[in-house]
């Protein structure tokens, strides 16, 4: 009774929806639903990789007219899961910060974890430092806390090392993964709690915004995102489970984490409404940029080989296909590169150097 459909909306046949459709029907489907462009899209899909010319079957869907579909919540009935709720001595937290140079925002996320109205359990800090010589800066840890600290001190660079010793740590029933760089109100966790007992979740992915930015849709949804500085997650949910080497200086850790954790069963779900405030504050003395093994290729890879393995790793074929062309698309107006003739071989090279890269990252982090 929460969701309200709208009048245009059609029934359903589940025996219907069981059926194989043919590609007149898809392509109807996509032409009644989405806008044009993804028609268009999914017709030189199959020309590109198929080498099939599907133009009876655009044609019948271009004239189908649009159906609408809004969904509305009817904000008069209160969601309540049935769940057991957590009480509040069963929230505990430990908390995962890993740090570079940035001294006086850790203190301050310390702060404000302090005077939280529900208290972390333990606050596990990951603090880098490549210089060999180098001793930790963190005086301030031996001040008194009202929470457990943990500080890992490491010489060796990288989120997901550090992220990955902190996992080894852990002894609460609850992980918030966060940033050195945040700060928020003092009933974050209190107002955490309260939402996960409400929609009796594993999860809750909060928003990071910076100063001045607003959201619009405050809509709890589910989510294909692992935010590593803004979620809360059951440890249940992450046993086992490690930031993968291969996304090391790169991108694409976060979200690779969060397809481990839907690929064991659990859900993810974005609570955009409860906010953090994200500083970005400036790289501190002793950061250093990385500088990929793939640097001197004369054909630089397009995307990064980080980016690549996620989609190796979680994408169908058809999925990596898809996004190899509108990669390709939305890259076009970006570049110098003007000729599309040219520009087309050049990226296909590019594309195959990322391939070849991202296997070699993968095969490295199995052996």
């Amino acid at each position: 009774n929460l969701i309200k459909p709208h009048k245009n909306i059609l029934p359903i046949d589940q025996k219907q929806l069981a059926q194989n459709i043919n590609e007149t029907e898809l392509l109807v489907f996509i032409s009644s639903f989405y806008k044009k462009r993804w028609l268009l899209l999914y017709f030189v899909n199959i020309l590109l990789y198929e080498k099939r010319l599907i133009i009876n079957s655009l044609i019948k869907s271009l004239f189908k007219p649009k159906i609408f579909v809004k969904v509305t919540f009817d904000t008069s009935q209160f969601v309540q899961s049935s769940k057991k709720p957590v009480p509040v001595k069963d929230f505990l937290v430990d908390v995962i910060i890993p740090t570079l140079g940035r001294k006086k925002y850790l203190y301050n996320v310390l702060q404000d974890l302090a005077i939280q109205t529900i208290k972390p359990s333990k606050v596990i800090i990951i603090e880098q430092n490549p210089d060999p010589k180098s001793v930790s800066e963190l005086d301030f840890l031996n001040e008194k806390w009202p929470f457990q600290i943990d500080h890992i001190f490491t010489h060796q660079l990288g989120a997901c090392n550090a992220r990955n010793l902190a996992l080894k740590r852990i002894s609460g029933k609850w992980v918030f993964f966060a940033d050195d760089d945040i700060r928020f109100e003092n009933n974050l966790f209190e107002t955490v709690l309260s939402n996960i007992n409400q929609y009796g979740t594993d999860s809750l992915i909060m928003s990071t915004l910076q100063k001045g930015e607003i959201i619009n849709d405050n809509t709890v949804v589910q989510s294909e995102n692992f935010g590593t500085g803004t979620s809360f997650i059951k440890k249940v949910a992450i046993e086992d489970l490690s930031f993968k080497k291969e996304h090391e200086h790169g991108y694409g850790e976060d979200v690779d984490f969060g397809m481990q954790i839907r690929n064991k069963g659990y859900d993810l779900i974005s609570f955009p409404h409860i906010k953090t405030l994200h500083l970005k504050a400036p790289v501190g003395g002793f950061r250093f940029k990385f500088v990929p093994e793939w640097s001197n290729e004369p054909i630089p890879p397009k995307p990064s080989p980080t980016v690549m393995a996620f989609q190796l790793k979680h994408k169908t074929k058809e999925q990596l296909l898809g996004y190899k062309t509108t990669l390709f698309i939305k890259f076009y107006p970006k570049q110098k590169i003007k000729n599309p003739i040219k520009y087309i071989k050049i990226m296909r090279k590019r594309w195959d150097t990322s391939i070849r890269w991202a296997k070699k990252l993968m095969n490295d982090n199995n052996d």
